[in-house]
């Protein structure tokens, strides 16, 4: 608009000005602002190709610095989280399933910054419970919690830490019975590994206790169990997992399969810890393999463009909120799938860091850990103000990976 105002004054002075002035002093006029406009046209053009030039070297350092963390700012991420958590309890027991993500997550931080004051907490966690699991035999639930009672023993070469973790990893050998991993209408679902959250809890316990103990019965006892779960809720067709046998049938108000983002974000997370401590030579591990890599493969292709995962991970739109917990674990897996060489870091860097971007954003300024669905089995309506112990533990086991996976940018 400035620029057809201007040019229509142009015109009406140009016009005007020979009636004011005479013939020559009209040329001598032309002549002095045609040399004055052209050479200010020049120097503008100059001036603006050197701006912007200039701009662009700016802007692209700018967003180099903006898609760059080093690892302090990870690490500083994370002992913010697990501050507020510490600081903040749940009221919930300290050895249950929910609070397990976070103590194995505040064990991930120990091994990172060496902080004393994470193992300290988890020390003191342990007493407060007489390192006891709850009193609930054969639920993969209660096992949750030991993953970090063995990682502990390990520390400090401490029998107590681990007896009464022993005593429970044994009951379900000893009692030998057909695997029953039916769920609907089954009243004793709870002692089989009949939902897709249980390959979180009891897998990696048993894979951590038999390298620990030196038990091959362990890990036989596991892999065959986690079989018998995939056999029945793993769709190889989709590679995902249903969350229960209740959700065969069940379709979104789209008409979509459910498959729920943090039931799947729980065998990722599982999947991750059995292959961290399987041997890399046991007849198994392939097999592990193949399936890790197949889940976070259909995953990389339905990130939403703000960087989570839908709840309902093939309908975005059935309850579309941002959700961190399942996302938390889909990093996490990631991640640590390009660290340990079984996915191309080419492929999975842009997901990773879209993914970790919305985690740090889901951060509130005094670390709470927001966007954590509530406890559940399905798709649920969840705000920027939710938050729960196992949201943070997925943050610490996602930021681990990060943390190993940078150095100074990635």
């Amino acid at each position: 608009m400035k620029g057809i105002i201007k040019a229509f004054l142009f015109l009406l002075y140009i016009n005007i000005t020979p009636i004011i002035l005479n013939y020559n002093e009209y040329q001598n006029f032309m002549k002095n602002y045609l040399v004055k406009t052209l050479s200010g046209t020049i120097c503008l053009l100059l001036f603006s190709f050197c701006t912007t030039t200039h701009l662009s070297a700016n802007t692209k350092d700018c967003i180099e610095k903006r898609s760059s963390i080093d690892q302090d700012q990870v690490l500083q991420l994370m002992k913010k989280v697990a501050d507020w958590q510490l600081a903040n309890p749940t009221g919930k027991g300290l050895n249950t399933w929910d609070y397990a993500p976070f103590y194995i997550g505040l064990m991930q931080l120990y091994t990172i910054s060496k902080d004393e004051k994470y193992l300290n907490a988890i020390v003191e966690m342990g007493d407060s419970v007489n390192w006891t699991p709850r009193a609930r035999p054969y639920d993969a639930n209660v096992y949750a919690i030991t993953q970090v009672f063995y990682e502990l023993y390990e520390i400090k070469e401490d029998k107590h830490i681990i007896d009464r973790s022993n005593f429970m990893l044994e009951m379900p050998l000893r009692r030998r019975l057909e695997n029953d991993v039916t769920f609907d209408g089954n009243k004793y679902w709870w002692e089989w590994w009949s939902w897709c959250d249980s390959l979180f809890m009891a897998p990696p316990a048993y894979a951590r206790a038999a390298a620990v103990l030196n038990n091959p019965e362990y890990l036989n006892f596991m892999t065959e169990r986690w079989w018998d779960t995939s056999d029945y809720l793993y769709d190889k067709k989709e590679h995902l997992y249903f969350r229960d046998d209740r959700f065969f049938n069940k379709k979104s108000k789209n008409g979509s399969k459910i498959y729920w983002s943090r039931g799947n974000g729980w065998v990722i997370g599982g999947l991750t810890r059995v292959l961290d401590y399987m041997p890399k030579n046991h007849p198994e591990r392939k097999k592990f393999e193949q399936q890790f890599i197949e889940m976070c493969t259909r995953l990389s292709a339905i990130q939403t463009e703000g960087g989570y995962w839908g709840q309902s991970l093939l309908d975005t739109k059935f309850y579309p909120q941002k959700e961190s917990s399942g996302t938390a674990f889909f990093i996490h897996g990631m991640a640590w799938g390009v660290n340990n060489g079984l996915l191309p870091k080419d492929q999975f860097m842009p997901i990773i860091k879209k993914g970790w971007d919305f985690l740090t954003e889901a951060i509130h300024t005094d670390g709470t850990f927001g966007y954590v669905q509530e406890v559940g089995d399905s798709p649920t309506d969840v705000s920027f103000d939710d938050s729960e112990s196992y949201g943070s533990g997925a943050f610490l086991l996602a930021a681990t990976e990060i943390y190993k996976l940078i150095n100074t940018k990635y």
